[in-house]
């Protein structure tokens, strides 16, 4: 057994599924999540607790994940984004050239997400 600290992640995802899956992959993967439904429970949140990832879909009824990508990018600079989709997207986007920022497509696998959560904890720690 790792003697490494368990890093804790926040989950911000409209589909509670999707959410509870999530929460099941990254235990799986030794990871401690937090879950959220919304962008702004998202914002309220990473303000009260340290989390080392946030994990956030993109298309969110009201505040988008695009939106909780840049907040979260403008108050903590070094925070690593992991941002889902299950839609066709560009992945030429600026937005997801920035470093510590990573896309993962929906339906979300594990070697993905695990592959996916070392790239952007390696660019940003």
């Amino acid at each position: 057994m790792s003697n490494a600290p368990t890093r804790r992640v926040l989950v911000v995802d409209d589909d509670d599924a999707v959410r509870e899956t999530l929460e099941d992959l990254l235990a799986t993967l030794g990871y401690l999540a937090d879950l959220v439904a919304s962008g702004p429970e998202a914002l309220a949140r990473v303000e009260r607790q340290r989390y080392d990832i946030v994990i956030t879909d993109l298309l969110m009824p009201g505040m988008t994940g695009w939106t909780v990508l840049d907040e979260v990018r403008l108050r903590y600079p070094r925070l690593p984004v992991v941002v889902l989709t299950g839609s066709l997207l560009d992945a030429t986007d600026g937005r997801l050239a920035q470093q510590g920022v990573v896309l993962v497509r929906k339906p979300v696998e594990l070697r993905v997400l695990d592959e996916a959560l070392s790239r952007v904890l390696a660019e940003t720690w």
